[in-house]
């Protein structure tokens, strides 16, 4: 099933190519793929997946881009930006758990991009998702319901970071977990766990 929304009209051969990117770059790194190996999975010639993304690279580069405008159209659909702060914040980190467990493949490509990508893709990438998630951040603590303690940057990264251990990481969620004889968890009690970590704190009665 495709996971990128198509973006050039459907008989166009760059779907199928930015598809087959997709789903090489998430099975073996930038550094691991072959452009050989892509243009065989997309089912067209290596030098037509040059004519049209001209290397590695730039195919890299629209693959990361694509996934990056699906999950923030995502994103945009799922969280009003009129909510109160509170809601707000839990419809983002809902979303954002979401997102990633409907689209594995690019959830997969998304963990190479931390260790094996070019770093000025990710540097753009990252640039681009902060300036909207840290503002929503900014409000929720303007209102109380962050944390003053830390900074609305870092405490965007600190429940994405969390969230995306929580999908890749369920054998060391559950082995820790049961340790203590403490049941597992869904994904909405989890999203509260992470909640109660970064907001505000409510002051003593006096």
């Amino acid at each position: 099933m495709s996971e990128l929304c198509p973006v050039y009209p459907l008989v166009d051969a760059r779907n199928a190519i930015l598809e087959a990117g997709l789903t090489v770059f998430a099975a073996d790194g930038f550094h691991g793929a072959t452009m050989r190996e892509i243009a065989q999975k997309a089912g067209v010639s290596q030098g037509l997946l040059h004519h049209h993304f001209g290397g590695k690279d730039g195919l890299w580069r629209i693959v990361g881009e694509r996934i990056t405008a699906d999950f923030m159209t995502y994103m945009a659909d799922a969280v009003d930006a009129d909510l109160p702060a509170d809601e707000g914040i839990r419809a983002m980190l809902r979303s954002y758990l979401n997102y990633w467990k409907e689209h594995p493949t690019a959830f997969r490509f998304n963990l190479w991009r931390l260790l094996d990508g070019p770093r000025s893709e990710r540097v753009a990438r990252s640039e681009h998702i902060a300036r909207h998630g840290v503002a929503l951040f900014q409000k929720a603590q303007d209102v109380g319901f962050i944390r003053q303690d830390m900074p609305p940057g870092l405490a965007l990264i600190f429940s994405g970071s969390v969230i995306q251990f929580w999908l890749h990481s369920q054998v060391e969620v559950r082995d820790a977990l049961a340790t203590t004889g403490d049941d597992g968890l869904s994904d909405e009690a989890f999203l509260e766990h992470v909640l109660n970590l970064v907001r505000g704190v409510s002051a003593p009665a006096t």
